[in-house]
């Protein structure tokens, strides 16, 4: 393969896995709040910036949990900008399974921020 096409192989992936990658950072965030205060987080307890100031390695999970939740809404405009590099992959059965694979992990990632279990969307964005 060339170095093009090792790069474009590389792209897809990344943008495919990009919201599961979101969640898992996200939820490792609410945990790691967890391990940190000893109590599940919520609106009416400690909020990310009270957090943010007692631990710096707290603080640099914050921020890249929310350009990671950010990231992940532009994920349908960065297929879009690689349906030009479609040719580069192995075949046409590749990219289907990957625009599946990606559908499959966007709509994992807005069903979970839509039920939003245990209600930490709330506390992080409060």
């Amino acid at each position: 393969m060339t170095q093009e096409k090792i790069l474009a192989n590389r792209l897809h992936w990344a943008v495919t896995a990009a919201p599961l990658v979101a969640i898992a950072l996200f939820y490792s965030l609410v945990l790691h709040a967890r391990l940190s205060i000893g109590e599940w987080p919520s609106r009416s307890g400690m909020d990310v910036n009270d957090l943010s100031e007692i631990s710096i390695l707290f603080g640099f999970h914050a921020i890249f949990a929310f350009l990671a939740v950010v990231m992940t809404s532009l994920t349908p405009v960065a297929w879009i900008a690689l349906l030009n590099q479609a040719h580069l992959l192995p075949s046409l059965q590749n990219y289907c399974l990957r625009f599946v694979t990606f559908i499959a992990c966007l709509a994992t990632t807005l069903w979970i921020g839509f039920n939003d279990p245990g209600n930490y969307l709330d506390w992080f964005f409060d």
